[in-house]
């Protein structure tokens, strides 16, 4: 494939001329364009490798690994229907002339609306998390997958139903593919309408107190996305034919693929990075701010917090319960069972608990635990309670300065697991902070 001013782009160019339609010729500008963008995306399938190879190293999980390198997936294929539908190499022969597999399939839908799809389903999956207190599995996922795989069936029933010249179309005299108006319209309104529904969840994602920036990540997205889908829908319309100008190509193409790659690096960029030079150090500190952030339940619920033990009832008094982290109870590598709690869903009431707890002998925690009644109202305390209770009854309390002290009184044939498997039946209620 040449980029140079060949004999017969020049007849090409010549032909087009004599239709009313000045064309530029496909040349080095193409050229470059075609190489920083594969360079790009060879790097980043680099990128995604990684990211799946330390798929469960926390918080890489916490952002969805395998839709995530979907995306990247996607832009990529993306980026094969562009580079045909916008002329940056010569349309000629059975392959590149089938302007239905490129323009509509790699373009569309697996490009550009699976983009849209997989990033609303990223959100919607947030929402179910932090506002609705759901784990996404089971019906939502089916749900929300069933809808995405409908509205893309209802856009290729109706590419397949209207006749070919209302679609996209090869133009045999400037060998170039061509969307009609009806088409370009169809397009652009299923892209903006996935991105309308992505902002109105992310709309109601605008307020929770995320520890890894979901709702930033999601708001800058939509805005950027919301500016991009404008310029694209301006220069379809304003300049219906500007594959024909190199200046307009190159640029669409340029922003159409480097705003997508930026925004997967602002969302990926900071886990993957200290995953790969301060992966120990950077764990520690997302546990510590999980926990100071309160979003132990969220992040259980969503199967990214390594250290839960049990599924959260969202009906439960979280500000009242406290339970052993899995790494207590099974001695995980590398966890340190005083450091780190979890919450656990509530089975009885809180009078319950209090009973429970208030009839424990001191032999079942080998002494003198890490939990005991206060004489005074019968209540058991966790030392340093107080400091680490928020004034809102929405916190969890997870003592971190705990692991500066020694499990205290424990017999020599009472192990760490078997008092936690002691410990593990009863849910704590922790008195609320006295005013």
């Amino acid at each position: 494939m040449s980029f140079e001013l060949t004999h017969q782009e020049q007849t090409r160019v010549e032909l087009a001329l004599l239709g009313g339609i000045k064309l530029d010729p496909i040349g080095h500008g193409d050229l470059v364009v075609i190489v920083i963008l594969s360079l790009t995306y060879f790097l980043n399938f680099i990128a995604v490798g990684y990211l799946i190879w330390n798929r469960n190293y926390p918080p890489l999980k916490s952002k969805y690994p395998f839709l995530m390198s979907s995306c990247f997936l996607a832009m990529f294929i993306w980026f094969l229907g562009d580079i045909v539908l916008k002329s940056h190499i010569h349309v000629r022969g059975p392959l590149f002339s089938n302007c239905m597999l490129f323009c509509v399939w790699l373009r569309v839908v697996f490009g550009a609306f699976m983009i849209s799809a997989l990033i609303s389903i990223r959100s919607y999956a947030l929402l179910c998390i932090f506002i609705c207190n759901r784990a996404y599995r089971g019906k939502y996922v089916y749900c929300s997958s069933g809808l995405v795989i409908l509205l893309g069936l209802i856009f290729i029933i109706i590419t397949y139903t209207l006749p070919q010249s209302k679609t996209v179309h090869y133009v045999p005299l400037i060998e170039m593919c061509d969307m009609s108006y009806t088409y370009r319209a169809i397009v652009q309104g299923l892209l903006w309408f996935t991105w309308i529904i992505n902002a109105a969840i992310n709309y109601k994602l605008r307020n929770i107190n995320s520890s890894f920036n979901e709702s930033r990540e999601m708001f800058v997205a939509c805005v950027s996305v919301f500016l991009l889908l404008a310029f694209n829908t301006i220069i379809l319309y304003a300049y219906p034919l500007y594959p024909t100008q190199a200046r307009l190509r190159i640029s669409e193409t340029l922003l159409s693929h480097s705003l997508p790659n930026f925004l997967w690096w602002f969302i990926m960029f900071k886990s993957m990075y200290n995953c790969a030079f301060r992966r120990e150090k950077y764990l520690a500190e997302w546990k510590d701010k999980l926990v100071r952030d309160g979003l132990q339940k969220q992040y259980q619920i969503s199967r990214t917090d390594p250290f839960s033990v049990t599924m959260v009832s969202v009906d439960s008094n979280v500000a009242k319960l406290v339970t052993l982290p899995r790494g207590m109870v099974t001695d995980h590598d590398g966890f340190d069972a005083r450091t780190s709690f979890s919450q656990h869903s509530a089975a009885h009431s809180y009078d319950d608990d209090r009973t429970a707890a208030r009839n424990r002998s001191d032999e079942e925690t080998g002494g003198t635990g890490l939990w005991k009644p206060e004489s005074a109202n019968r209540h058991p305390r966790i030392p340093g309670a107080e400091e680490h209770l928020h004034n809102s009854s929405d916190f969890l309390f997870s003592p971190q300065h705990i692991s500066d002290r020694p499990l205290e009184n424990s017999s020599s044939t009472s192990t760490v697991n078997e008092q936690s498997a002691q410990l593990s039946q009863y849910n704590f209620p922790i008195p609320p902070k006295s005013t």
